[in-house]
């Protein structure tokens, strides 16, 4: 009897994640290689009690597939450096143990009650492998980016050790000086995910000689290296050192908590806020005043977090009301399905809902010319995800869009357009050029940061929320640490607003 079954969906995620591995042939992949991969992506997420309605619904659905058992999955049997299945009963022990303990239920000796919270774990991962790869990804890098892969902080100081407790501007100071090129320290501290040096250079004539060597940096600290100027300082610069992620600090509830303080205190119409900065501090701006927004960034970036937070944030006006476009029907949103004022829907209407929105912007300027004012209309944003995709399924939803970013913006009507793979052949000059605010998450080459922000840098992001954000035609970019909330976390802001 099998300990665990996979229907034909899962299957297919499975498949797709044998292609991952780069094997030649199906017969050379280990099918339970890919449960584990699900396994490890759940055990990394965030819990869910055990009797949540969400592990249904974080399920794929489809006819029976194949039958595997504990052997294959957890290596149960097998000698003792392949054999983890006390280990995962361990681990599913301490993530349920107030509720396992309440209910008096030994997952170390009932064998039934365990694999049914183990399918419960596989099942969740294998619909979050099908949401967030795809096959065109590097799986490695995928895993990476979700797995929390990377080496323990004392393999790591072996290695390399420097650590992060370390002051790094003599190292600075050094290199820049074997260039000829004289810094003063002027702060030094710790970010959220980085060790922070801000120097200034002692002559505005080596400014240019500065920004060529500092393309070094990487090589010569053995870290990733992001350098951006100071506003309103000549001269001064700031050097960004990340960390491990081990070092990172995360942010949540308290982050949104101070940002949202920070927006009513601003009389915007429709605040954002963003994140926090390096300096750790809330950025926040007025959607109104941007007016439309371009977001990009590779799986794992952060995008789709980002994409909930705009709406949390949003759905504070009363007088808004939200579209939005996603190419999985819902599921990335799922916890906004019973908002009023805001429509979820699939890929089969986004022809349809672009071009109602270009009626509707058409018919508020005919009503402005009969006398009628825009103040007296509600705000309407369009969120439209995984755009590249869209476009290059109907070329008329880039026609609506450019026609939109054009000249919604009098009517109180905003777009806010996400790609996960942003190109110059799908993101055209036109619709580029009248979206001049961007936000990039981590990109993986140079290329894709100069799509997105006209200049490189969004390669050299950390991942996980890390974003560079330019906002209009402003010529300078901010860094900024998104925030990530769990699905519960956002029902509960979602709850106080009703």
């Amino acid at each position: 009897m099998a300990d665990f079954n996979t229907n034909h969906r899962e299957e297919l995620v499975i498949s797709r994640v044998g292609e991952g591995f780069d094997f030649k042939e199906e017969s050379d992949f280990s099918k339970y290689f890919a449960l584990r991969v699900a396994l490890a992506w759940a055990l990394n997420a965030p819990c869910l009690p055990l009797e949540s309605p969400d592990w249904e619904r974080k399920r794929l659905e489809g006819e029976r597939g194949k039958e595997y058992h504990l052997e294959q999955i957890t290596g149960k049997g097998k000698d003792k450096k392949e054999d983890f299945d006390l280990l995962i009963r361990a681990m599913l022990y301490i993530k349920h143990k107030e509720e396992l303990d309440r209910d008096k239920k030994d997952i170390f000796s009932d064998d039934k009650e365990y694999l049914k919270i183990l399918s419960r774990y596989i099942q969740r991962g294998l619909y979050e492998l099908d949401n967030t790869y795809k096959s065109s990804d590097c799986f490695y890098q995928w895993c990476l980016d979700n797995l929390h892969l990377s080496l323990k902080q004392e393999e790591r100081t072996k290695e390399n050790p420097k650590n992060n407790d370390v002051a790094y501007f003599p190292q600075l100071q050094d290199y820049f000086k074997k260039q000829g090129i004289g810094i003063r320290l002027m702060n030094e501290e710790d970010s959220y995910r980085h060790h922070i040096c801000k120097i200034e250079l002692l002559d505005s004539a080596k400014i240019q000689a500065f920004k060529n060597k500092s393309q070094y940096l990487d090589d010569e600290l053995g870290e990733s290296i992001y350098i951006e100027r100071v506003k309103s300082m000549m001269r001064t610069y700031s050097i960004q050192i990340s960390k491990s992620k081990e070092q990172w600090r995360n942010l949540g509830l308290p982050e949104l908590k101070q940002g949202l303080e920070e927006l009513n205190k601003q009389d915007y119409a429709l605040g954002i806020f963003t994140g926090m900065s390096v300096e750790k501090k809330p950025f926040c701006f007025d959607l109104k005043a941007t007016p439309h927004l371009l977001v990009a960034g590779q799986t794992g970036g952060g995008k789709s977090m980002f994409l909930k937070n705009i709406i949390l944030c949003l759905l504070h006006n009363q007088n808004v009301e939200i579209s939005i476009i996603d190419p999985k029907a819902g599921a990335s949103f799922a916890e906004f399905t019973q908002i009023k004022n805001l429509e979820i829907l699939g890929t089969d209407k986004a022809g349809d809902i672009t071009e109602s929105f270009v009626l509707e912007m058409e018919s508020r300027y005919e009503r402005k010319s009969k006398g009628e004012s825009f103040e007296n209309m509600p705000y309407r944003v369009l969120i439209v995800d995984e755009l590249s995709d869209l476009i290059k399924q109907n070329k008329d939803i880039e026609t609506h869009l450019i026609r939109l970013a054009q000249k919604a913006r009098e009517a109180r009507i905003h777009l806010v357009l996400a790609t996960q793979r942003p190109d110059s052949a799908t993101l055209s000059g036109s619709l580029r050029s009248n979206i001049p605010s961007r936000i990039a998450l981590k990109v993986q080459k140079s290329t894709e940061s100069k799509i997105i922000l006209d200049e490189t840098g969004a390669e050299k992001l950390t991942g996980n929320g890390d974003m560079l954000i330019k906002l209009g035609d402003s010529s300078s970019l901010q860094r900024i640490i998104g925030i990530y909330l769990t699905e519960e976390e956002i029902q509960k802001q979602l709850n106080k607003l009703n």
